[in-house]
């Protein structure tokens, strides 16, 4: 019998860390530290509601599965954070622009799920502008100003090319080459699959 309990205790906890991570880990996409708060509200929500839910009475093999899962979460977070970024500069957001791009002349152009993305590149002492289009009408349009971070307020990205897409599952990536003080520089871009944009690394 204490086998028996010693196993069911030992599979609860394993499928505590499994879960956990499973529902944290894609929150690192946000921000870095999200991944452990949703941890830790999944689980106490759980445990609170443990009765309700049927779940078996080993309040000891969730909590030591929580416990692990926390700590796997450190190397995982900084794992998907450095194969997101890198050794690049970023992340930037730069800002929404809503001023429309009638009069602009398109650069380049590269397709894009259900339409095309448009490359605006402006004049001297302005940020390029990414802008997704389906039949001819915008969905969104950024501005891709890296002075909005405050480590490279006197910095400017004045000229993008060269775009190809990569497809993901939560995100897809723009490839571009990127021209601003340090000369050209691969970028990339993140724009989630259900409409907007994300943000933007330049390489160093």
């Amino acid at each position: 019998m204490a086998t028996v309990t010693r196993r069911t205790g030992e599979i609860l906890g394993i499928a505590t860390v499994i879960l956990g991570i499973a529902i944290a880990l894609p929150f690192s996409l946000i921000h870095p530290v999200l991944p452990f708060t949703v941890l830790l509200i999944v689980f106490g929500g759980t445990m609170a509601l443990r009765k309700q839910l049927r779940l078996p009475k080993y309040p000891t093999s969730y909590l030591a599965g929580c416990l692990v899962a926390l700590v796997l979460l450190l190397p995982l977070v900084s794992g998907f954070k450095f194969a997101e970024q890198g050794l690049d500069d970023g992340p930037f957001y730069g800002a929404d622009y809503t001023r429309g791009v009638m009069g602009l002349e398109v650069q380049e152009r590269v397709e894009y799920r259900q339409g095309e993305i448009l490359i605006y590149n402006r004049q001297q002492n302005s940020a390029p502008l990414l802008v997704y289009q389906v039949d001819g009408e915008t969905q969104w349009a950024r501005e891709l100003d890296v002075r909005q971070h405050p480590k490279y307020e006197d910095y400017l990205l004045n000229k993008i090319e060269t775009p190809t897409v990569t497809y993901g599952i939560l995100r897809d990536r723009l490839n571009f080459l990127g021209t601003w003080e340090f000369g050209k520089e691969p970028g990339r871009a993140y724009v989630w699959k259900w409409g907007g944009f994300h943000r933007f690394y330049l390489s160093w």
